[in-house]
Parts: structure tokens; sequence; C-alpha cells
């Protein structure tokens, strides 16, 4: 295959020889490189290289054909009349309302009591009088007695207390704690009903050496405090104390029934 320059293309251009013949050795490996003239690299037998020639014209096509004319459309009827609506007939008159008969006369109240004193529920000839009262003067002796008593269990508990450890002191600090409770709740009672203070001598209590021997002693003497409270709950008519009553004898029930635990578990 002989190649062919363009030697009009390549006349005014400086090759160099020896990037000509890499050029040549690695695009003709089998051809001889071309000997250069005059400093150029084109040899006398190249041929201009012809251009190509121009694609073929494509060939006519054919006319688009005209749209056929659109047919022409049916008219649009005209919408019907709307009907005529009957009359809308006139609200009847509406009735006055009547005026209200005149109201009735009632019976003018009745006034204060101008004389001062504690008043009482109208309906009630003989209702008791207020609680934690003068009225309860009667109740003076036993809470003395119960605050005497309330006093005691608070020092036997706290004695318990320091002679045992863990759980069991736990428990008798707790009992300690809800009888001098029970002593400021007794003693509270006792001033609102007597405008006094009272003050109990008590001694300290007397226990056994041994603990579960002493925890028994302080076990039956809950509950005698129990039955002490359910009998003044049941003399008094005042009910602020009937219900303190009964509070503190559920207390000493609870008590008796920790001690007995304590002393199951001893067993």
């Amino acid at each position: 295959m002989e190649l062919k320059v363009d030697l009009p293309t390549l006349a005014g251009q400086n090759v160099d020889p020896a990037t000509f013949q890499r050029v040549w050795d690695r695009v003709m490996p089998e051809q001889a490189a071309p000997a250069a003239r005059e400093g150029g690299v084109i040899p006398d037998t190249a041929v201009p290289a012809q251009p190509s020639p121009a694609p073929s014209e494509s060939p006519e096509l054919p006319p688009v054909p005209d749209c056929p004319a659109s047919e022409a459309l049916p008219p649009v009827p005209d919408c019907p009349a709307e009907p005529t609506l009957p009359v809308v007939p006139d609200c009847p008159v509406q009735e006055l309302v009547p005026d209200c008969p005149a109201g009735e006369a009632l019976p003018p109240v009745p006034g204060c009591p101008a004389e001062p004193g504690t008043p009482t529920r109208p309906g009630c000839s003989a209702c008791p009088a207020l609680c934690l009262g003068e009225a309860s003067q009667e109740d003076s002796g036993r809470l003395r007695e119960l605050m005497g008593l309330a006093q005691t269990g608070a020092m036997t508990a706290r004695a318990l207390a320091r002679r045992s450890n863990g759980p069991t002191a736990k428990a008798m600090s707790m009992l300690a704690s809800d009888h001098r409770s029970a002593f400021r709740r007794l003693s509270a009672a006792y001033f609102l009903i007597t405008g006094k203070r009272y003050a109990p001598n008590c001694t300290a209590p007397s226990l056994p050496a041994s603990l579960p021997l002493a925890l028994r002693q302080q076990f039956v003497w809950e509950q005698q405090w129990e039955q002490k409270n359910k009998q003044a709950a049941q003399a008094t008519s005042d009910p602020c104390l009937r219900e303190l009553y009964q509070e503190l004898a559920q207390e000493g029930a609870y008590h008796a029934g920790v001690i007995r635990s304590i002393l199951e578990q001893m067993a």
C-alpha cells in the first residue's frame, strides 16, 4: 500500500526528520520512509489526497396531503326555560305570649335572733353542743388516764428498742413514735375541753431481763391499751373524742400484731 501525502498542505511545514522517522516506523512498520526533500519529509512521488465524494442527496419526499376539512358540528340546543316556582306563602302571625300572672306573696324571711349565743339548727330542739367543748368535761378524767398510758407505752417501747437490734429495734422505735403522737393528740383534746395542760408523772417501766419475755409483756399491754380506748369511745358523747379513741384502739391492735410477728420470727 502506497502512502499518499498532501503536498500543498505540508509544503510550508518544518518537520523534524527523527520525529518523522519515529512516527513512520510506528504507523508503517513494513515500508521504508520516503526521503526528505529540501529540509522537508515529503517524497516526490506523493500524490495529494482526494476529498471524499459528497453523499448523494436525499430523494425527494412526497408532499404531505392537506388535512380534510372538518365536518360541520350540529348546533347546540338552547337550554330549556326554568320552571316557574310556586309563591312562598307568608308566615302565620305569631300569637303574643300572655303576660305572666302576678307572683304570689312569699312569706317573709325570719330575722336572725338578736340574743347572742351558739345558733342551733332549725327543727332541732336539743342539738348536741360542738365537739371538744365545755359539754365534754366528763371526759377529762378519762383523758388524763389515757395520757398516762400513752406516755408509759412510749417509754416502754423506747427501752425495748435500745435492748434489741435490726428489724426489732426499728419496729419498737415505730411503736414509741406512735405512742408519743397519741399523747400529743390526747393532750390537745384535754386542753380544748378544760383550757389547762396536764403532764402525767410516769415512772420508768420494769421489764424482764429476757427480750422475748419483755416483748410478751408489751404485747399484753398493747391489748389493754386497745380495750381502754374502745371503752372510752363507747362511753363518750363527743363525736370528735369518739373518733380519736377509735383510731388509738386500732393502733393498739396493730402494735400487738407487730410484736406477735417479731416473736414468731424468734421461735
